[in-house]
């Protein structure tokens, strides 16, 4: 096994009411890799992300993290691993979301500490030592005490990538971290991620920022109609000769 491989997906299949929103996709990602997920809205993006991150279940496939069998088919059924051994795989990675999902009735910090505290069972000391540097790292040190409503988008969506970091994990999913912004504050967050690139972050990106897609990733998937139509570095996806990537691309660019 390639010990620089952190997630591999084997065939992941999903439907609703009938309807496959994800056929048969398979991909890995490797330490330290940021790789971005683009394509039309309803293509599949985000519910694959929810599949990996294991909000969804797949219907058919297999999920592995650094090694460890997250799901697997067993007479074409998808299986999960025991809660012991999925609770040990949920700590390599966390999520944030477009709706940034914040506790409104938590303060700043009660909502960085709390699973920490749950999760990993750490002092409260401790996770407010981790907390106030994660908050001072995303230039958020004066919001400690404030509530998710005394925020901006922009802060609120900091909060949420602190909150994931807090667990030290070592995947971070976004799933259109800057959809719910406006432009300006949309800029704040994107800036934030590109530090944690620098930091060699894993990370997958759904997103629509394709300028930023470009810059950032070292591997864009463009999917459509549920399956990944087209992978490669920026340099080769933004040069494709596939005419569906470059119209939409070009819609983005015009």
């Amino acid at each position: 096994m390639d010990e620089r491989v952190l997630l591999t997906i084997n065939h992941m299949s999903k439907s609703f009411d009938g309807e496959e929103v994800i056929k048969d996709i398979s991909l890995s990602v490797k330490r330290g890799e940021v790789v971005s997920i683009i394509g039309p809205s309803g293509s599949g993006k985000s519910t694959l992300l929810r599949c990996a991150t294991m909000l969804e279940k797949m219907d058919k496939g297999e999920l592995i993290y650094l090694g460890e069998q997250a799901a697997w088919e067993e007479n074409g059924k998808c299986v999960y691993a025991s809660k012991a051994k999925m609770r040990e795989i949920h700590s390599h990675y966390g999520l944030v979301f477009q709706n940034f999902n914040l506790f409104p009735h938590y303060s700043v910090m009660k909502n960085i500490i709390d699973a920490p505290m749950t999760v990993e069972k750490i002092s409260k000391a401790e996770a407010v030592e981790r907390a106030t540097k994660l908050l001072e790292q995303l230039g958020l040190s004066d919001k400690a005490d404030a509530y998710p409503y005394q925020l901006s988008g922009g802060q609120q969506q900091r909060v949420s990538i602190a909150r994931a970091l807090a667990l030290q994990p070592k995947i971070l999913f976004f799933d259109e971290p800057t959809s719910a912004l406006d432009p300006e504050l949309t800029g704040e967050v994107l800036k934030v991620i590109k530090e944690l690139a620098k930091e060699h972050m894993t990370m997958i990106i759904v997103t629509h920022e394709m300028q930023f897609a470009r810059e950032l990733s070292d591997r864009i998937i463009f999917m459509e109609q549920g399956v990944i139509q087209a992978e490669g570095t920026p340099e080769e996806i933004f040069n494709s000769s596939n005419e569906r990537v470059r119209e939409f691309i070009g819609k983005f660019q015009a």
